[in-house]
């Protein structure tokens, strides 16, 4: 589990956005660390090209850094690089102790309707081996502790099966609730879309009906082997949501820490970051989101 955590900051940035950003991500880095005793490695990445008056002095930055990990008695080990942001935290994972967690923040550079295109922790999360966890711009003030819920995306087939995993060991060190959710809104405007391009004026009720049933019978099994784990679990099957990333937006807004997804998948809920549901998601939604690659070797 996040025992060791790789918190990546923009921390030198002057602008007033990029500050409010680090602060979060001290506070919450903290707060999990704390909670799952671990120990933080917090990497900036210098910018040789920005303008003196947009660069806090470096040396006041990193001692507020490391006095204020220091106050909440969490071990920190402060680094700073100059190069290529996403290289330099890309590698800092294959670093030892190695990091069985990223947490990265947003900045906005792009403006909020292109959160992730382009942006340093878009390619992060294309190229990490290791489960990112980020704060977008709607987290505003995340909190962890013992006993709460997590809301897992799953699209049921093997691509999910790493994302799943984390949840389960997640669940189990903060004594947390899981909660399975599966939409069939994508796969129904798939098959129908399909269905039209060869011919077919609308999908059979029966296709429906069955993929409803088969979907509500992987989930049950699924929970069924989290309880077996000693881990509180339920599912939700969605099939009225207009889109899958609102689905989850609107959930992700009824109490959760977590929502942890994976990608990869070949739905339309889990595929890459260029795919325009899973950006939706972490553009609107109002928790932190754990990014788990079907990929890791």
């Amino acid at each position: 589990m996040a025992k060791n955590m790789l918190v990546a900051d923009d921390l030198l940035n002057a602008t007033e956005f990029s500050q409010q950003r680090s602060e979060l991500l001290q506070n919450y880095s903290a707060e999990l660390a704390s909670q799952l005793k671990g120990q933080v490695k917090y990497i900036y990445v210098k910018d040789p090209s920005r303008k003196k008056e947009d660069t806090l002095d470096e040396k006041t930055k990193v001692e507020e850094v490391n006095r204020f990990f220091s106050k909440k008695k969490i071990r920190v080990q402060v680094i700073g690089k100059v190069g290529n942001p996403v290289e330099e935290v890309l590698k800092a994972q294959n670093s030892s102790p190695k990091p069985s967690l990223v947490i990265m923040g947003t900045h906005g550079k792009t403006g909020l309707d292109r959160l992730f295109l382009g942006s340093v922790a878009e390619e992060v999360i294309r190229n990490s081996q290791t489960p990112a966890l980020i704060l977008g711009p709607q987290v505003l003030e995340p909190h962890v502790e013992k006993g709460g819920k997590i809301l897992l995306a799953t699209d049921l087939s093997k691509n999910s099966r790493r994302a799943e995993a984390y949840a389960l060991k997640l669940a189990a060190e903060l004594k947390a609730e899981i909660v399975m959710i599966h939409s069939i809104t994508e796969t129904v405007r798939t098959a129908d879309q399909f269905a039209s391009m060869s011919g077919t004026a609308y999908l059979d009720d029966s296709f429906i009906k069955t993929l409803r049933q088969k979907s509500g019978q992987a989930l049950k099994k699924k929970a069924q082997l989290f309880k077996s784990k000693r881990v509180r679990t339920s599912f939700i099957l969605d099939e009225k949501g207009p889109t899958s990333a609102e689905v989850l937006v609107a959930e992700a807004a009824k109490g959760y820490q977590f929502l942890i997804m994976g990608t990869h998948g070949r739905n339309a809920l889990l595929r890459a970051f260029l795919g325009s549901t899973a950006r939706q998601t972490l553009l609107s939604t109002p928790i932190p989101t754990i990014i788990v690659n079907s990929r890791l070797r």
